[in-house]
């Protein structure tokens, strides 16, 4: 502002100079000064049209949108300027929003004609849950910085803050009777209910395996291969999540929850876990670890100032339940303690030593 305010008075000097003293001198100057504030303006214009700002969540450690607690999480803002003409500075304002907090930070940046920049923005660990990240203003300088324009600014990013994972003891009885047999087309086996491919037909197979129609229809030897099965452990996990307002005692809860689901995924178990939120339900299947951070990604959204309503007290589990986590950290199987989990900040040593006993 104060440059733009001295650059007038040169130029309204210069026209009074020329009015009052008939100097050519002062009329050439003041027209040079006319000339110059066009061109900054018009390549000014020529950088907001090809200026470009992309906004990237997560440092590519864990993947995508995801970072862990209490490590180094970040958004990242990619820029990219089109025209010849070298940015002499870039304003930007960031907002960051968890839902409970907002904060602000600002940044200013220098980029050369067909130059690109990148830089990050630290986003806070220390919890778990979801912070939205929004450039909500990008201010251009031309040359001087006496003029302005504003970019029109990307889109929003969440960044998911998850617990950490522990891998819990587990062992598991042969009493359960709630195994199912799970097929998978994708490897090579021996079952005949579960088709692999069809391919030509190689010496050595068995006629057995000869698909009759396809091979009458093709004029030659077709032969089926199969899938596999195999019988996979079911888990239903309840989670009885509760509005809660300490950001500490959460942590825990989803650390633990996370744990669970981790263990029960390692020990290639097939987990379905849910709770109640508002007045519907959410539920997911585990059996991948894609899967998984789909659950933990809909867990640190819930549970903070929300008004939710678990399973009531006295009450550890659901009809079909086999499992119930309550906000205490406990592992319950109907009415039977299994285990209570330490809290989030203990070290990894203290959650090897705990042990599940299905």
């Amino acid at each position: 502002m104060v440059r733009k305010f001295v650059y007038l008075c040169l130029l309204l000097a210069s026209l009074g100079g020329y009015i009052m003293f008939d100097g050519m001198v002062l009329l050439a100057a003041a027209c040079f000064l006319f000339l110059l504030a066009v061109v900054l303006l018009v390549s000014l214009q020529i950088q907001k049209l090809r200026f470009q700002v992309k906004a990237i969540a997560g440092n590519g450690a864990n993947g995508g949108d995801l970072a862990v607690m209490g490590e180094q999480a970040e958004v990242s803002f990619r820029m990219k300027n089109g025209s010849i003409f070298p940015v002499a500075r870039a304003d930007v304002r960031i907002w960051y929003s968890d839902g409970s907090q907002r904060k602000k930070r600002t940044a200013s940046v220098e980029l050369k004609g067909r130059g690109k920049l990148q830089f990050a923005c630290a986003v806070p660990s220390e919890h778990t849950g979801v912070w939205h990240v929004q450039a909500d203003r990008i201010l251009l300088y031309d040359v001087l910085q006496m003029f302005t324009c504003r970019i029109r600014p990307p889109k929003p990013v969440e960044l998911y803050i998850l617990p950490p994972l522990h891998r819990v003891g587990l062992e598991i009885g042969r009493h359960r009777a709630d195994e199912s047999e799970e097929t998978d087309d994708t490897q090579k086996g021996d079952d005949p209910s579960v088709l692999w491919q069809i391919r030509e037909y190689q010496p050595g197979d068995s006629l057995r395996a000869i698909h009759w129609k396809l091979s009458a229809r093709t004029d030659q030897w077709m032969v089926r291969e199969y899938g596999r099965s195999e019988s996979r452990l079911r888990v239903e996990l309840l989670l009885d999540l509760r509005e809660e307002n300490d950001p500490v005692r959460l942590d825990d809860f989803r650390t633990a929850a996370a744990s669970v689901m981790y263990t029960l995924l390692q020990k290639q178990l097939t987990c379905q876990v849910y709770w109640t939120e508002g007045d519907g339900e959410r539920r997911f299947e585990i059996s991948s670890e894609e899967e998984l951070y789909e659950a933990l990604r809909a867990l640190v959204g819930s549970g903070r100032n929300r008004s939710q309503t678990g399973a009531p007290d006295g009450s550890r589990q659901l009809p079909g339940a086999a499992l119930c986590l309550d906000m205490d950290g406990t592992l319950w199987e109907g009415n039977r303690r299994l285990v209570r989990f330490p809290g989030s900040g203990d070290d990894g040593e203290t959650w090897e030593l705990l042990k599940i006993e299905l």
